[in-house]
């Protein structure tokens, strides 16, 4: 007997059976089915030359302060869509900013100079892709003398006409330089995956001296006037217009940059009493989108002061009108800006406002912090100690680090030949009085690329090929990619010398593409659990590393890299006059332990 419960169960399923059978006919299986932020568009390769934007600006009196010096607004805005081009020739579609990186400006651009700003797509990741834009300035009357002003590194999703989020096609690189980027981008990306949970960190485990110590204040900053952080607060409010957005009607994010560093500069001039110069940009996320109409709501205080320089804080709002009522607000961002203190300017002393003036000047602490670890362990400039001491603040910075040192290592095309056989190659690289080895392995039997990897990218196992590894411990396992180890190996200076000790962090990654190689990164660093004992001379590592290149899937070379520093000099000087020394040594012994295994690794 039917019932009106049992028709309206039977008209369900057959509801859902016709609706299964349509999607079915469309095309559209389960494995296909893209959720509601994602469209699925299915496009063929985009190389990355392709993707090529040049912009060129003449300085004008309207882009400069008053100091006749190019506002950084005015850059922030010209970087954003320099980026957003390049990323819309990618994706044929409008594209928005998600995040900017830590922007840091070298030098500054006058009146009458022209700035020349390139962007290109490093790398796409599924509906994301990051890209880069260098920034160079120079005079019209001289052809060479070009400065750097900026590398920025800005992250874009493409929408479709519903503005939803779009898979993007595959990026194809045709250049060595190119390579780099794009194995550099995943590292980066992980940067800004962690920033949050680093800055987290700092601020619960570290003691931060939030203010000046009397130390670094001199006895005329103690007669200086007083400014309540109060006094620098500072708010405007803009209307979204239709120049100000894209195709979308989404505001562009260097518009929105651009209005919070004026509204920072201003907060920055209430202290100093004068024209700020802007230093460097904080990782900006954008929460969500501002769009046509919106009015957009910016407050910005200083939140701390240091030596040289301060940081003011900025948090974006939009609203709009609804019904005659001014709707809800919405939090599009915020971001943070360092301004240099010129050193003849006259600073009063900073008292943070009451209300949470002190949680912000801790932050503020903590942010600089992480900015000059950042600057210091990414800097190409070598010193006297390349170590740096380990912690949790720094980690994320250091991994990224050393796969960068030993990617800029192999990227180099002027290497000079030193030795050669059948299957072995050594060359070296001087500048500015480094001196850098690259020894060669030429594969002759076809092992896997994968199999050589797990070999090389524990130094646990080096022992077992390397005679001169003593001994190597796990000392702690950081990530799946990346472990620190304490290693002891024989020197090679003397016959009687204590042994080596090294104490290293070594990054493995694994390629993210057919074409690319397996990479093992080494550099040394500092452990407060490992000192130096007399039993052995601590010796340190500023690059090193293995290359295991590869042709699908079968090892076709092994590249060895090593950046020397003074200390290592005698330790690897017998090799300059050919692959009898130390190195040719070591890849000898290597390739015989392969061959040993060859049944295993095949």
């Amino acid at each position: 007997m039917l019932t009106l419960a049992s028709l309206k169960e039977a008209f369900k399923k057959l509801f859902n059976f016709v609706k299964f059978y349509i999607k079915l006919l469309l095309g559209v299986t389960s494995g296909s089915i893209v959720n509601s932020k994602t469209t699925c568009e299915p496009s063929d390769a985009i190389t990355a030359s392709s993707t090529l934007i040049q912009m060129n600006q003449v300085i004008h009196s309207e882009h400069v302060n008053k100091c006749s010096v190019l506002d950084g607004g005015q850059l922030l805005k010209w970087v954003d869509i320099c980026a957003c081009l390049s990323a819309e020739r990618l994706a044929g579609r409008p594209c928005v900013t998600v995040s900017v990186d830590d922007l840091h400006f070298e030098c500054e651009v006058n009146i009458g100079q022209v700035i020349t700003l390139k962007a290109l797509v490093n790398r796409t990741f599924n509906t994301s892709m990051e890209v880069g834009v260098k920034v160079i300035c120079g005079d019209l009357d001289k052809a060479t003398g070009q400065k750097t002003v900026c590398d920025a590194f800005m992250t874009f999703v493409a929408l479709d006409t519903s503005g939803k989020k779009i898979r993007l096609p595959q990026l194809l690189c045709s250049s060595s330089e190119q390579n780099l980027c794009y194995s550099l981008a995943s590292e980066r990306r992980k940067v800004r995956i962690s920033y949050s949970k680093t800055l987290k960190s700092l601020l619960s485990n570290y003691k931060l001296n939030s203010l000046l110590s009397p130390s670094e204040k001199t006895q005329d900053d103690f007669f200086q006037e007083i400014v309540d952080g109060e006094a620098t607060r500072v708010q405007s409010v803009e209307l979204v217009l239709p120049s100000h957005a894209n195709h979308h009607g989404n505001t562009f994010g260097g518009q929105i940059m651009a209005w919070m560093e004026n509204v920072a500069s201003i907060s920055a001039g209430r202290l100093l009493l004068g024209v700020a110069s802007l230093r460097s940009v904080d990782m900006v996320y954008f929460r969500g989108p501002s769009t046509v109409g919106d009015r957009v709501v910016l407050n910005s205080i200083v939140n701390n002061v240091f030596r040289d320089s301060l940081e003011v804080g900025v948090r974006v709002e939009a609203y709009r009108y609804e019904n005659g009522f001014i709707g809800s607000s919405r939090h599009i961002n915020s971001a943070f800006f360092t301004y240099d203190i010129p050193s003849d300017a006259h600073v009063p002393e900073y008292i943070p406002e009451a209300m949470d003036g002190e949680r912000r000047q801790r932050e503020a602490a903590a942010r600089r912090k992480m900015r000059l670890d950042r600057r210091y362990i990414l800097s190409k400039r070598r010193q006297d100690r390349l170590s740096v001491t380990w912690n949790d603040v720094n980690a994320v910075f250091l991994c990224y680090g050393n796969i960068q040192y030993l990617q800029r290592l192999a990227a180099f095309n002027d290497w000079q030949t030193v030795s050669t056989t059948d299957t072995m190659l050594l060359c070296i690289r001087e500048e500015d009085d480094v001196l850098s080895f690259k020894a060669t392995l030429k594969m002759a039997e076809k092992y896997k690329a994968e199999k050589i990897f797990e070999i090389l990218k524990d130094p646990r196992k080096r022992a077992k090929w390397d005679p001169i590894m003593i001994s190597c411990r796990l000392v702690k396992k950081v990530s799946d990619e990346d472990s620190l180890y304490h290693s002891v190996m024989h020197s090679k200076a003397e016959a009687s010398a204590l042994p080596n000790d090294f104490v290293l962090l070594v990054s493995d990654r694994r390629p993210s593409s057919g074409s690319e190689p397996y990479r093992v990164a080494i550099r040394s660093v500092t452990l407060d659990q490992i000192p130096p004992t007399d039993l052995c001379s601590r010796t340190e590592v500023a690059c090193a590393g293995f290359m295991i290149l590869q042709e699908d899937g079968i090892c076709t070379e092994v590249v060895y890299y090593n950046e020397t520093n003074p200390k290592l000099v005698s330790y690897v000087t017998c090799d300059v006059a050919g692959l009898s020394g130390l190195y040719s040594h070591v890849l000898g012994c290597m390739q015989n332990y392969f061959n040993k295994r060859s049944a295993e690794l095949k």
